[in-house]
Formats: structure tokens, C-alpha cells, sequence
């Protein structure tokens, strides 16, 4: 469940800097003005501003005439489903709304979400800073759904967001509507709009789209498992490269061989190593990365550090590795690594992801290789 929510984030920074790329919206959209019960300024601002509503095959949703729709296929995201942002932002951030739709189970409550996101955000989304819990409570618009708001600072821009994500599981999918804005724009009148927003959401008859879609739910949920590592890579790619992102042949192979990442039966892990190509060594992947970006290696080394985060992913590894080379080998894998340690000498097996460099703490540059990891174990 928890990677439907945490590309929203990521997706707001980037619709922050890529505002210049947003194309005009749909033109079935419909234009209307809309009233809020506010206070008298937000009411002002409310009904001085012309909303459009998108409609969608499974959702409506209102969002200001102003703003524009984003090519999300930039994103390489399937979950999100549309995305509009303010192309004229008076402030260094872009006020945006995204909405996305997953595949979950169909036991899950916005609120158990919720205090998973809320862990993420104050403990390890890197890029966001400062955040800090407003309110979250329950929503009686949809059953088990409920509206989380928090404020960070967005660490490209200084800029301080408040954050608004209306979460809504429903027949199978799980909705997220996320509105990010700066919090000058929230506190002048811009609540009130984030309010209508969220009341504008309307998803089609229940019962229909419960009936005609059993077959595509079925079908989203084996692709939502497919593609969980391979997602988990798209964030963390960028987190870890500057200007990084995960290339397509490697997404794609992770999603291609989605029972190896991680391999944790004996079968896939029997199976993950026949796949390795035994030819290529790290001084392959550090002259040059990009032949094998979709191809499994092995690598072996002593740990220099091996650290464990709890994340909205669940459990995920870093492993730091120096190999016979002395070459530095990050290996990112989804999952405990158990009883291994610093100092350990281990076997890791994966796709090569990226080439960077990062600070060492003699002061000088280390070059390392990024490591899907499908397996690791101790020798």
C-alpha cells in the first residue's frame, strides 16, 4: 500500500521545477465559480476564483481555472492519474494538486496510512525538511477515509508548503489527492480553495465501478507488486544522484523479473543467481555503467557500513561495500539483511542502477556504483 502515497511528494518538487513544462488543460473541462463558508476573506478569495472540474472515467475533481495540466508521463509514474499546477507562482513554489490511484487491499483505512506517512515524512523523506503534523482527521465523504495536513520546507526553494492529502481507499483502489502550496498562498485565502478542492472529489457509483472493474482490480493489484521495487528506485535514485534518475531499461527490468527484487525464496534466490553475468566485474560498471544497466551482477566485498530504515516502502537496507578492487559499491535492498553487520564479508547480487560520487569522511570524493540488490548473504 505504502508506495501509492509517496511519489505524491516527489511529484510536487518536481512540478516545482518544472512548472515552465505544463501544457493547457483539457479542453472538455468545465468552467464554474464556486462558493466556500468560510470567514469573510477566504469566502472573498473563494468565489473571486473561476474553478474547472476534470472528469475522469472513475473521479471528478475541481481545481482553479489559472492552473495548468502537467505531461505526467515525464514522471514515469502510472499511479498518477492527473496533475495540475499554478504557472505564475508569486513565490519560489509552484502551488500544484496531483491525484493518484493504486491498487490495495481492501481492509486498508486512511488513518493506518496515515501514521505510516506521517513516520516517513518526520524521519526519512529527505526532501522534505522541518515536517511538522497540523491535523489529521477523519473524512465522512467516503467510508475509512480521512485528510492529513502538514507544513515543511522544501529544501531546492527555502520555501516553506503546507501539505494537504485527502486519502480515500475505495472498492479495491486507494486515492490520494495531494495539494502542496506555499504557505504564504495557504494562509491568504488559499485553504479555503484546498477545501473545495476536496469536497469537489467525487468518484463515479460504487456499486458500478465495483461491478465492471473486478477484472482491472485483479489486474492493478499484480501490477502494483510488480512494480513496488522498481518505484521504490525511482525515488530513491534521485535522493542519491544529483540529477539522477532511474533509467528506463533498469525500471523496466526490475519490473520484468519483480520475484528477484528482493529473491527471497530459495527458488528465486537459485533463480537470481543463474541470471548473473559471471563476465562483468566492478571495473566494467566504474569505466562505464550503461551496458549493464539491465543486466544482473555479482559483487563481492567487506561492508563498511550497513544500515536499516523503516520507510513507507517498509524495512529498506544500504549496504556500503569496498570489493577486491577497492572499489565502493552502494547496494540498496527492500528488505532486513538480517544478522549481517559492519565488517562482514558478503555477496551482493543485482542491477547495476547508477554511477555517482559522494563526500568521504577524509574530506576528498568517493566513486561508487548504486546497486538494485536482489540478494546479499554472508560468506
Amino acid at each position: 500500500m505504502y508506495k501509492k502515497i509517496v511519489p505524491v511528494i516527489l511529484l510536487s518538487v518536481a512540478l516545482t521545477a518544472c512548472g515552465s513544462a505544463n501544457k493547457e488543460a483539457t479542453p472538455a473541462a468545465e468552467s464554474k465559480a464556486v462558493a466556500t463558508n468560510e470567514s469573510a476573506t477566504t469566502t472573498a478569495q473563494a468565489t473571486t476564483t473561476e474553478f474547472k472540474t476534470y472528469d475522469a472515467d472513475l473521479f471528478s475533481i475541481d481545481y482553479p481555472a489559472s492552473w495548468k495540466e502537467y505531461d505526467t508521463s515525464n514522471l514515469n509514474q502510472p499511479s498518477v492519474q492527473i496533475a495540475f499546477v499554478d504557472p505564475a507562482p508569486k513565490a519560489k513554489f509552484a502551488d500544484n494538486l496531483n491525484v493518484t490511484m493504486e491498487a490495495s487491499s481492501s481492509n486498508i483505512t486512511a488513518k493506518a496510512n496515515s501514521e505510516q506517512l506521517i513516520n516517513f515524512y518526520e524521519t526519512s523523506a529527505t526532501y522534505m525538511e522541518n515536517f511538522k503534523l497540523i491535523e489529521y482527521k477523519d473524512n465522512d465523504n467516503y467510508n475509512n477515509s480521512g485528510v492529513l495536513v502538514g507544513e515543511y520546507i522544501q529544501p531546492e526553494t527555502k520555501e516553506n508548503v503546507v501539505l494537504t492529502q485527502y486519502l480515500v481507499p475505495s472498492n479495491g483502489n486507494f486515492y490520494a489527492i495531494s495539494l502542496s502550496l506555499g504557505k504564504a498562498s495557504y494562509d491568504n485565502g488559499g485553504k479555503a480553495i484546498v477545501d473545495q478542492m476536496i469536497e469537489s472529489f467525487t468518484l463515479n457509483d460504487e456499486a458500478t465501478t465495483a461491478t465492471t472493474n473486478n477484472e482491472v482490480t485483479a489486474e492493478q493489484s499484480t501490477s502494483s507488486a510488480q512494480t513496488v521495487t522498481a518505484d521504490m528506485m525511482t525515488e530513491v535514485v534521485p535522493n542519491v544522484v544529483e540529477d539522477g534518475a532511474l533509467d528506463d531499461s533498469t525500471y523496466n527490468y526490475i519490473v520484468d523479473n519483480s520475484n528477484l527484487f528482493p529473491a527471497t525464496t530459495a527458488a528465486d534466490k537459485k533463480l537470481a543467481k543463474a541470471e548473473v553475468d559471471s563476465t562483468i566485474t566492478s571495473k566494467h560498471l566504474f569505466k562505464n555503467i550503461n551496458p549493464y544497466l539491465d543486466t544482473m551482477v555479482s559483487l563481492t566485498g567487506d561492508i563498511i557500513q550497513v544500515q536499516e530504515q523503516e520507510t513507507a516502502y517498509g524495512t529498506i537496507a544500504t549496504i556500503h561495500i569496498s570489493d577486491e578492487n577497492d572499489n565502493s559499491i552502494v547496494g540498496i535492498y527492500k528488505g532486513s539483511t538480517g544478522d549481517i553487520l559492519d565488517g562482514d564479508h558478503v555477496t551482493m547480487r543485482g542491477v547495476p542502477t547508477a554511477s555517482y560520487s559522494f563526500e568521504n569522511v577524509g574530506g576528498g570524493t568517493t566513486n561508487a556504483v548504486l546497486l538494485t540488490v536482489s540478494t546479499i548473504q554472508k560468506n
